[in-house]
């Protein structure tokens, strides 16, 4: 019995091109092993030589092109290497709510167990998002057709270094330069990769998973626009009321504009209340958009910006404050740090949901392959 769970687990693990001949295989000579005499262990032995000297590359083995396993291995080093850096900045503020200083190794020792989670799971996702950009390098090296050194690749030799050198000398310029590189590779492998999507919910769970969503994006407006302009106002200026806090901000000329949070609260409340009016409308191009994992990933993804924009809303109201009552402009609220817990674990789902690629479960799911190995 543990024998035959023990090899469909590692038949799990082989490419779709050969999972079910394997864990058919497996499992008959588990069956049959006390009988011929042979121990079970030593058909599992077996099963983890082959998942491990697997060519994984080869498009009969895997059940597609090498280009397409190159895009959806590209896939999974984006969205882990996204979690990655989530991660770290999550683990920055930890450090910074909790004196946890994630530089000092020695540190480690006696620091919050969250912190050091936080660090071996950023770890673990940087292994895999290492091992992924690798394995479609090769994928992509082994598809493509031999040919000589081109001008374009010379260009890309001797931009890529500069393009690393810009980001570290001058990040803030180089960011919107970094923006447009992931959304192109985000729009690559969704070309390239195209992730088969579920068959679109019935309008009236379709309305209401949507409504959900767009409530979701709703709550978590409404509180960071209450953390910014009353619960932490009151939390950084304890025995002051908050007529009192806004009069002094006045009397200071440090009042902030109302043009930022009102313009961020109509285009959030604008996108939440969206959703369940598509969801509702009969045109057929619309509701083809309306599968389940689309839906909850809008959802997902719009609480994560709501969340993490809180910072920038709140922005002129932190540093008026600062000014006007000689103190800092942080968060003294308990719902600052919540709200900063809630945007990154919501932007870590988003990148889960949004791109890691759709799994083969069996022959009949895989695309048309070559008719024969490549070289």
């Amino acid at each position: 019995m543990i024998a035959d769970v023990a090899v469909r687990l590692v038949a799990a693990t082989l490419p779709a091109g050969v999972r079910e001949r394997y864990r058919e295989e497996w499992r008959a000579d588990v069956a049959g092993a006390a009988e011929a005499g042979v121990p079970a262990h030593s058909v599992l032995g077996g099963a983890l030589a082959v998942a491990i000297r697997v060519d994984r590359e080869n498009p009969l083995v895997s059940g597609m092109t090498t280009r397409r396993l190159a895009f959806r291995r590209l896939r999974v080093a984006l969205a882990t290497a996204g979690v990655t850096l989530l991660l770290l900045l999550l683990n920055l503020w930890w450090s910074a709510w909790t004196g946890f200083d994630s530089r000092d190794l020695r540190a480690l020792t006696d620091s919050s167990w969250l912190g050091r989670g936080l660090l071996a799971v950023a770890a673990v996702t940087a292994v895999v998002a290492l091992v992924s950009g690798i394995g479609a390098f090769r994928a992509m090296r082994r598809g493509r057709v031999r040919r000589g050194w081109r001008a374009s690749d010379t260009a890309v030799a001797l931009t890529l270094p500069l393009a690393l050198a810009a980001t570290v000398l001058v990040p803030f310029v180089s960011v919107p330069l970094l923006l447009a590189f992931g959304l192109g590779l985000l729009v690559l492998v969704n070309v390239e990769d195209p992730r088969p999507q579920g068959r679109p919910l019935a309008r009236g769970a379709a309305v209401l998973l949507a409504s959900l969503a767009g409530g979701a994006i709703l709550v978590t407006l409404a509180g960071t626009l209450l953390h910014v302009y009353v619960w932490n106002p009151l939390a950084r200026m304890p025995g002051m009321t908050l007529d009192e806090i806004y009069a002094g901000l006045a009397a200071a000329g440090e009042l902030p504009s109302s043009v930022v949070p009102i313009s961020w609260a109509v285009l959030c409340g604008g996108v939440a209340l969206a959703l369940p009016v598509c969801a509702a409308l009969p045109h057929p191009r619309i509701r083809r958009f309306m599968t389940a994992r689309r839906l909850a990933g809008v959802g997902i993804a719009g609480v994560a910006v709501v969340a993490g924009g809180a910072w920038f809303v709140g922005f002129g109201m932190g540093m008026g404050m600062a000014d006007a009552f000689a103190t800092t402009g942080g968060d003294a609220a308990a719902s600052g740090p919540v709200f900063t817990v809630i945007g990154i674990v919501f932007a870590i789902a988003a990148l889960l949901v949004g791109l890691l690629p759709a799994r083969i479960r069996s022959t009949s799911e895989m695309q048309e392959i070559l008719p024969a190995p490549e070289p």
